[in-house]
């Protein structure tokens, strides 16, 4: 390509960062690499993340410029969980640091380093102009960013959402004050009139969005390709990726125990393998019903790890949010599954957009968290059937390669 399209892009997620957050633009960006573009990112020097995963950063392509920004956060240094996780400690101190958090890190505790990055982007745009822009959030202080470039340049401006903001999960943990929920609502209003294209991954959250903004585009995250299955043995029931204290299914732990006592084959056969990171509220209800011996917290493994584990899983077990106007949210992890070809329990709000998908791919079963008897029935024929015949339909448009070329049909399009 003789003059290649330079597209900036902010993302605090980024390799040799783990979890689902980098996933999404880590393969974009390869693939807009791929197709003759020039891509910049920018992002944290020392990001503030719970997992690395360094296998992640050979999977970048040559081509693509990375500009690591130096900036302060709170706590950069410390192990300490701020913020939403510090929501299961009871001490005065712990709801001291939620507070302040809540009400004086506005979106988010990366506020002062998002302030950082927009001098250093100001600065390279100035000298080498880029003709898009995307910033990918949560954090959603990546959106401040976008603001500040596009009041000083009018740069075209893509706002990708993989979250609500305003009322998520995660913020309605905290122990926010009226103003400052007011200030949330002030600033998403903003950016969502600003932007010159919105991109969410939910649809739902889409028909929040196009009361605001000038353009909203649904891209759903997706997986990059069918996973292998190495051998026919299937035994356990797979959850894979963080689980927080607000998506603790307590009705599942209660049904798993009463099941174990019930039915001597279900005991002999059932194991839930949880990789991951693990909130401390549902350790201890595991230990309380005395369910060690089925439910086993294996830790973090490699994106690499779990493309081998998820195949081979007799199920796989999926865990929305248990709260309130959590229906907009699509977890990453479900597409994922999806390359897996396994059954999936899915455990989340009803209705939601997470339940549609499996009622149009035949995904496996979803229940609320309130549905201990489909539940129980569901882990009872799962565990004590030889074989669960199982196929899911029409998956391909969520292959990555498939969404990519969408996205770059959106970049450069005029509202």
């Amino acid at each position: 390509m003789d003059n290649p399209k330079h597209i900036a892009l902010v993302v605090y997620y980024w390799p040799p960062s783990g979890g689902s957050g980098v996933q999404r633009w880590l393969f974009f960006a390869n693939y807009f690499a791929k197709k003759g573009m020039k891509i910049t990112v920018f992002t944290p020097s020392n990001p503030r993340v719970a997992e690395t995963d360094k296998a992640l950063l050979h999977k970048i392509d040559k081509s693509i410029d990375v500009v690591y920004v130096d900036g302060w956060e709170p706590l950069q240094k410390s192990k300490k969980a701020i913020g939403e996780n510090v929501a299961q400690e009871k001490s005065i101190k712990s709801h001291l640091m939620r507070y302040i958090r809540a009400n004086f890190f506005i979106p988010d505790a990366r506020v002062f380093w998002s302030k950082s990055a927009a001098k250093a982007i100001l600065k390279f745009h100035a000298k080498s102009p880029f003709d898009v822009l995307v910033t990918s959030g949560p954090p959603h202080s990546m959106h401040l960013i976008g603001l500040k470039i596009k009041k000083a340049y009018d740069v075209h401006w893509i706002a990708d959402f993989r979250d609500p903001w305003v009322g998520f999960f995660q913020n309605e943990s905290l122990p926010m004050a009226k103003g400052a929920k007011c200030k949330h609502v002030q600033l998403q209003d903003r950016v969502l009139k600003t932007a010159d294209r919105v991109v969410v991954t939910a649809p739902s959250l889409a028909k929040e969005f196009e009361k605001h903004a000038k353009a909203v585009s649904v891209l759903t995250n997706g997986f990059e390709k069918l996973l292998v299955k190495t051998s026919d043995e299937k035994v356990a029931m797979v959850y894979a990726g963080s689980l927080k204290a607000q998506q603790n299914p307590k009705l599942l732990w209660e049904a798993i125990a009463e099941l174990t006592q019930e039915n001597n084959d279900f005991a002999l056969q059932f194991s839930l393998e949880i990789y991951g990171k693990v909130a401390e509220s549902v350790k201890e209800d595991v230990h309380r019903l005395g369910l060690e011996k089925w439910v086993k917290f294996l830790g973090y493994q490699s994106k690499m790890e779990l493309d081998k584990r998820l195949p081979q899983a007799k199920a796989l077990l999926l865990l929305g949010i248990d709260m309130p106007k959590t229906h907009n949210i699509i977890h990453g992890k479900l597409f994922e599954y999806m390359a897996a070809n396994r059954p999936v329990l899915g455990i989340g709000p009803k209705p939601s957009d997470m339940e549609s998908l499996f009622a149009i791919h035949q995904l496996g079963v979803y229940a609320s968290f309130k549905d201990k008897k489909r539940i129980k029935s569901t882990l009872l024929h799962w565990f004590t059937a030889i074989e669960i015949p199982f196929q899911t339909e029409k998956i391909n448009s969520y292959q990555r390669k498939e969404i990519a070329e969408k996205y770059l049909t959106l970049l450069f399009e005029k509202a």
